[in-house]
């Protein structure tokens, strides 16, 4: 017998409700009675389908804030000694600018030498690299 057959006889179903209600605790729970078959529309499902609409709740606060682990970097003082021989150091190196004529326009600048990667010959300015062509 498979479920179609069993949704389809109301006297099969009052049957299984009442070997399901013989399985439970004392809790008395009412038999709905009807003359006539039960559709399919009649049934609905237990789990809840969930869609875009609807999300999960948001958990506030973050799990790693609670945890012992959190602050213990601020107990650990031999690590910040050995890292802090010696203070941070601008990077403010200096260079000789060298003159180069752009390639493309003719306009000469004094630049970086790092800039020019094969020749100052094959420079070409910030102005002609970001036109097309």
């Amino acid at each position: 017998m498979d479920l179609k057959d069993l949704l389809n006889n109301p006297e099969q179903i009052k049957n299984l409700i009442t070997v399901l209600q013989s399985l439970l605790p004392d809790e008395k729970i009412e038999i709905k009675e009807e003359t006539s078959s039960i559709n399919n529309e009649d049934i609905k499902p237990t789990n809840s389908i969930r869609t875009k609409n609807k999300r999960p709740p948001v958990q506030s606060g973050n799990k790693f804030e609670k945890m012992s682990e959190f602050n213990m970097h601020k107990d650990d003082n031999l690590i910040d000694e050995k890292l802090a021989k010696h203070p941070p150091v601008a990077r403010t190196r200096e260079y000789e600018p060298i003159s180069v004529k752009c390639r493309v326009c003719g306009k000469t600048e004094n630049i970086n030498p790092a800039l020019v990667h094969d020749s100052p010959s094959r420079y070409k300015c910030n102005n002609c690299s970001t036109n097309a062509g």
